[in-house]
């Protein structure tokens, strides 16, 4: 009888310790456009961009992850901006790359992967920002600038 008492509670305890560690859910989930969120798992340097799928999933895709600081939206495009991380390393801030996602109508859809073009460097990206009228970076993530 104890040993199934000390189980239970264990089982029952099990949630609070997991969510302790960061084992559920994400430290950020913002929405961007259409079914596009920045997300960051476990830490806010975990920062990236998905496609959000029936059934709560999030997608990679393909698109830009670690570390996300800046992103914007118009009906055609969204901008990206991140500083290229590697999991257990510092983040290095010297190091930025721009992205641009073309948006389209089958974007909410399991089978449709977006078009993602980059990296490229400042001058490319102010380049295709004039080329394209890309939207501006609306959202700015100070602490990961």
């Amino acid at each position: 009888m104890k040993k199934a008492a000390l189980a239970l509670g264990l089982v029952a305890a099990l949630p609070l310790l997991w969510s302790c560690i960061g084992g559920w859910g994400f430290v950020h989930d913002q929405p961007l456009a259409g079914p596009y969120r920045l997300v960051a798992v476990d830490a806010r340097e975990d920062m990236g961009v998905c496609r959000s799928l029936e059934g709560g999933n999030c997608s990679g895709d393909g698109l830009p992850d670690r570390t996300v600081f800046a992103a914007g939206a118009n009906d055609r495009y969204l901008v990206i901006a991140r500083h290229p991380s590697v999991f257990g390393e510092p983040l290095n801030k010297a190091v930025t790359e721009y992205y641009v996602v073309e948006r389209s109508a089958d974007e909410s859809q399991p089978g449709s992967r977006p078009t993602v073009q980059g990296p490229f460097d400042q001058p490319e990206f102010d380049d295709k920002a004039r080329e394209l009228a890309l939207p501006g970076f609306t959202i700015v993530f100070d602490d990961l600038r």
